[in-house]
C-alpha cells in the first residue's frame, strides 16, 4: 500500500483498491458522487474538466463522464450501473469497448492478445462506510479484466489520476457542506 494525493492505493489480483476518508457525513458524500451538477466539478485529474455528465442513477441506467484535458482533448467514460444501495453502495461497469481508438491504442499495445477491446470492461465498486458520526470511508476498488490490463492502467498515471479527482472531490464536498 502507498500513500498518494492523501487517499491510500493498493494493488490486489486484478484491481486496483483506492481508500480516502472525507469529513462528511455518507448521505452527502454519495449525494456529491452521484447528483451531475456535483460530478462536473470533480471529476478528472488536475486541471482537466468535465463539461459532460449525464447520470440515470438506476439499476441498468447508463452514465456518461467527458473529461477535457487542457489541451482539449475529450475522454468519455461510460458504462450502466449493476448494483446501487443508497448512501452505501454503487457498482458500475466502465465500458472500456466505448473509448476512442486512439486510447485504445495506448493500452492495446500494453497488453496481450487475449485482450478484445470490442467486449472489455472494468467493474467498478463504490463503498461509502461511515467513520465515527461526520466522516466517511470512501473506497473505490476497479476490477481489471487481468493483471495486464490493471498493470498498463496503472502504468498510465491511473492511480494518480483518481486521487487527484478525490482532491477535487474534498473540495467539492466541503462547498456541499456550506450550502
Amino acid at each position: 500500500m502507498r500513500i498518494v494525493n492523501d487517499a491510500e492505493v493498493e494493488l490486489q489480483d486484478r484491481e486496483l483498491v483506492i481508500t480516502r476518508i472525507f469529513d462528511a457525513p455518507r448521505s452527502l458524500v454519495f449525494k456529491v458522487w452521484t447528483e451531475p451538477e456535483h460530478v462536473k466539478n470533480w471529476w478528472g485529474p488536475g486541471s482537466y474538466t468535465a463539461p459532460r455528465c449525464e447520470v440515470d442513477l438506476k439499476l441498468g441506467g447508463e452514465y456518461l463522464y467527458v473529461m477535457r484535458s487542457p489541451e482539449g482533448q475529450e475522454f468519455p467514460v461510460q458504462g450502466k450501473f449493476m448494483e446501487i444501495v443508497k448512501d452505501e453502495k454503487l457498482v458500475y461497469s466502465d465500458d472500456m469497448f466505448r473509448q476512442a481508438d486512439f486510447w485504445k491504442m495506448m493500452i492495446g499495445n500494453k497488453v496481450g492478445p487475449d485482450v478484445d477491446f470490442s467486449t472489455v470492461q472494468l467493474i467498478v465498486t463504490v463503498k461509502f462506510d461511515e467513520v465515527g458520526t461526520r466522516s466517511t470511508r470512501l473506497t473505490l476498488t476497479t476490477r481489471f479484466f487481468n493483471n495486464e490490463v490493471r498493470d498498463a492502467m496503472v502504468g498510465m498515471m491511473m492511480a494518480e489520476g483518481w486521487t487527484s479527482s478525490l482532491q477535487k472531490f474534498a473540495a467539492e464536498l466541503a462547498k456541499a457542506l456550506t450550502l
